[in-house]
């Protein structure tokens, strides 16, 4: 059986292992040769990159390392670093309560 390999920043691989997922960590610099091994693996049949490992050559070399090998390559979307909106209490009670979200105002 196929498996999927993740290549991900050092800075998000201590959460993947929270979440019970294995993951290789990587840097941008060492990408192409990570994706090269896992290729070479033939239990690994996906291999998913973290978008911010991506860079110009990266970017560009990817598509034709994919086009050589019968397995899927997929590009995971960066996380979000914006701010994150907080509801204050009683919101969160309200919303819990009756099943969807209220905007009370005056």
């Amino acid at each position: 059986m196929k498996h999927m390999a993740l290549l991900v920043p050092p800075d998000v691989h201590p959460g993947f292992g929270l979440a019970g997922i294995r993951a290789q960590q990587c840097s941008p610099a060492e990408l192409l040769q990570s994706v090269r091994e896992l290729m070479q693996d033939e239990r690994v049949g996906a291999i998913a990159v973290e978008e911010r490992l991506l860079d110009h050559t990266n970017r560009e070399a990817l598509p034709f390392l994919e086009k050589n090998w019968s397995g899927l390559l997929i590009v995971l979307p960066a996380p979000d670093i914006g701010e994150v909106a907080r509801e204050d209490y009683a919101m969160q009670l309200i919303n819990k309560a009756i099943g969807y979200h209220v905007r009370l105002g005056g």
